[in-house]
């Protein structure tokens, strides 16, 4: 499967690295300065082949563009224009579209990116109250649950899913800080997934 990333300054940098672990990606890097309206979008070919292209680009009209060029699923995340027009202009041009305020909390789609990145979840093994060890099952695509677990490894599980929540808001990740920043969205799904890991392992 290859992915396509789009990168706009900082945004997309972690999803690249990560995703690169276990997939063939291609990267194309826009401004992070862009004009209100963009008269002509150029997108290479080898990303508009792409079986998934993650759109990072946050313009309405880059992702016009994408929506009606691309030939693989397009996964538009965080501002990028209207999602009833870009819906509207997928079903017009036959393609798949997903969308997601932050990565962590994409749906869960069966394929084989999708079994591996978005919504995370993960494994975890306890003894004596602790974890022992924690793995991931799914990662947010910047990889901030794989930063989670190893850092939770070893925690007191009461503890756990409060710490997985402050783990998440401390790694690099570029979601909105601030009272009503997506972090803590992202900081809330992570503690969510370990809250179900250890619950499973213990019942």
């Amino acid at each position: 499967m290859k992915i396509g990333i789009i990168r706009r300054g900082r945004h997309g940098e972690l999803s690249a690295r990560e995703i690169s672990k276990e997939f063939e990606i291609t990267v194309f890097e826009i401004p992070e300065e862009l004009p209100e309206i963009l008269e002509d979008v150029e997108i290479p070919e080898d990303i508009l082949g792409s079986d998934l292209i993650i759109s990072y680009a946050a313009h309405p009209d880059f992702n016009i563009a994408l929506v009606k060029k691309a030939k693989g699923v397009v996964f538009i995340t965080g501002k990028g224009g209207s999602r009833k027009q870009l819906k509207e202009l997928a079903k017009k041009y036959g393609r798949e579209i997903v969308f997601a305020d932050i990565c962590c909390n994409a749906p869960v789609i069966d394929n084989s990116f999708f079994r591996l990145y978005g919504k995370p979840s993960f494994e975890v093994d306890v003894e004596g109250g602790r974890l022992k060890r924690v793995r991931v099952v799914r990662s947010a695509f910047c990889g901030a649950s794989h930063f989670v677990a190893e850092m939770l490894e070893g925690t007191e599980i009461e503890d756990a899913p409060s710490k997985a929540g402050y783990y998440t808001q401390i790694y690099p990740c570029l979601a909105s800080r601030g009272i009503n920043g997506k972090i803590h969205l992202a900081a809330k799904i992570h503690q969510k997934a370990i809250e179900r890991a250890i619950k499973r392992a213990v019942d």
